[in-house]
């Protein structure tokens, strides 16, 4: 089995410092969510005009996502900091919103069915639990441009979003981490050791 881990969790819950820490610790490839220069340009165009990127940022998001976990399981292992099994509650959140009309998200979610049938799952999935509170505090930390004009409304939405998605979640064995009781970087060594341990389990 390779040894591919994926990691997610609403946006501002710590994935990236999670994944950062795990390629040290593992010695296993990060594909960064953020590695290509167009994911940004993209992002900081769709906070800023949702109605007219809303479409093309999902279309861009999902076959990125296909590309890297394909890439990783050719490459026998690697860590992914967003997965293509939770894309779509980005998705389904523009549609309710008006942001995503019926063709495009039917559209979309025709691909996304098309590209899960050729999707190898992962060994882990770790699900970050995050309070809707920590996220903010964190993505005021990061203090990008784009994240700091959301309303904090969008991402209550969005957390409740990842909350089914984590409880209806079948597709691997799974991992969660509740980051508020279990600061990433200051417990770091407890974390680390909680999720190494699991992944000796599922080798064996």
């Amino acid at each position: 089995m390779s040894k591919v881990i994926c990691i997610d969790g609403v946006v501002g819950s710590g994935k990236t410092t999670l994944a950062e820490l795990l390629e040290k610790k593992l010695n296993l490839k990060l594909y960064n969510e953020l590695a290509n220069r167009d994911t940004e340009v993209l992002l900081d165009k769709f906070y800023r005009d949702r109605h007219r990127w809303a479409f093309t940022m999902q279309i861009h998001f999902l076959n990125e996502r296909f590309r890297m976990i394909k890439e990783v399981h050719k490459n026998g292992g690697g860590l992914l900091d967003r997965s293509i099994f939770g894309d779509k509650i980005f998705a389904s959140m523009l549609h309710e919103d008006g942001y995503m009309s019926r063709e495009e998200f039917l559209t979309y979610s025709t691909l996304l069915d098309n590209m899960l049938e050729h999707t190898k799952p992962p060994m882990l999935m770790i699900y970050l639990k995050c309070s809707v509170e920590k996220a903010v505090e964190n993505i005021q930390k990061r203090g990008r441009a784009y994240e700091l004009i959301v309303p904090q409304v969008y991402w209550k939405r969005l957390n409740e979003k990842y909350t089914q998605w984590h409880r209806d979640y079948q597709v691997s064995p799974l991992l969660e981490i509740d980051v508020d009781q279990q600061d990433i970087l200051l417990q770091q060594d407890a974390v680390l050791e909680i999720i190494t341990h699991k992944i000796k389990n599922l080798e064996q």
